[in-house]
């Protein structure tokens, strides 16, 4: 494909797929002048990275490999090029590389879940999404308050989801639409402890909405003290896919460390939840 081709076809997989968040930044930049000649060159090298992985059907380690090496390629060669660096952190260029991918680690699995449930198959999706934490109630004061309370939704952004969308319907007002993660995933370039703080704070959050979701955090490099132990909180995992920190000299992606990411949001998927009489006389452990 010629450049022109490129971008051509990104609008085009982008308006059929709203999980494509790197693939619309790309197409976002490209309205700056001074960088295009860099864009240039990057939107070929994504298509290839694209089309070899939307090749690839299914979520097997073999398959998985597959795609990590695709995706140290598609790194690597941003950073041989030192295009990664072309943008600032604010615009979002490297990090939604990450996140797309999770769209893309994911979608087969998904796809597989509605299949099984295909009748209520089109309240499942996966992606970037406000998430459901908590309802509020509000009034003008104690009389309006009593007689009419107000009722709101409080929501987080999240990197990566797979949620179920719903409606919320309360004492005959309108209906408020939500979606309820299952799965939420925050992505980092690399963690910090001030990020960890806020993760820990938004896993507290989500699971007041949903006790059965699972929250974790994706980051390519760890760059907390390791006096800091994360298991107090309720962030059920954290994968450093670099296993390194950002000072450390730069490794690849481990695929063993996405293949156990992967085996972990398949277990939540389909273990049980909720069943305490089960769990209670099979294995005599309740949570």
């Amino acid at each position: 494909m010629t450049k022109e081709e490129c971008y051509d076809f990104l609008r085009s997989i982008t308006n059929q797929d709203a999980s494509l968040v790197h693939a619309k930044n790309i197409l976002k930049k490209k309205s700056d002048a001074n960088k295009l000649e860099i864009l240039d060159k990057i939107v070929v090298e994504y298509v290839d990275y694209y089309q070899e992985n939307k090749n690839l059907i299914g979520y097997s380690k073999e398959i998985i490999k597959e795609r990590v090496r695709l995706l140290n390629k598609y790194y690597d060669y941003l950073h041989d090029n030192n295009f990664d660096n072309a943008y600032t952190s604010q615009s979002k260029f490297r990090p939604t590389i990450l996140e797309e991918f999770m769209s893309i680690l994911f979608t087969d699995m998904v796809c597989g879940i509605k299949e099984i449930i295909s009748r209520n198959a089109e309240t499942v999706n996966y992606g970037s999404v406000r998430a459901y934490t908590n309802l509020f109630f509000s009034g003008a004061h104690f009389q309006d308050f009593i007689s009419n309370p107000s009722v709101g939704v409080n929501e987080k952004n999240q990197d990566f989801a797979i949620f179920r969308r719903t409606k919320l319907n309360i004492d005959g007002a309108s209906p408020i639409d939500i979606s309820l993660p299952v799965v939420a995933i925050e992505n980092k370039t690399y963690l910090d402890k001030t990020m960890l703080e806020g993760s820990i704070a938004t896993a507290e959050k989500i699971k007041s909405g949903n006790p059965y979701c699972l929250f974790c955090i994706v980051s390519e490099c760890y760059d907390v003290s390791l006096s800091v132990d994360p298991a107090y909180s309720r962030i059920d995992q954290i994968f450093v896919l670099r296993k390194n920190t950002p000072r450390d000299e730069r490794q690849q992606i481990f695929d063993d460390v996405v293949c156990k990411l992967v085996d972990l949001v398949y277990s939540h998927l389909h273990r049980p939840w909720s069943d305490i009489q089960n769990k209670m006389q099979s294995d005599g452990i309740l949570i």
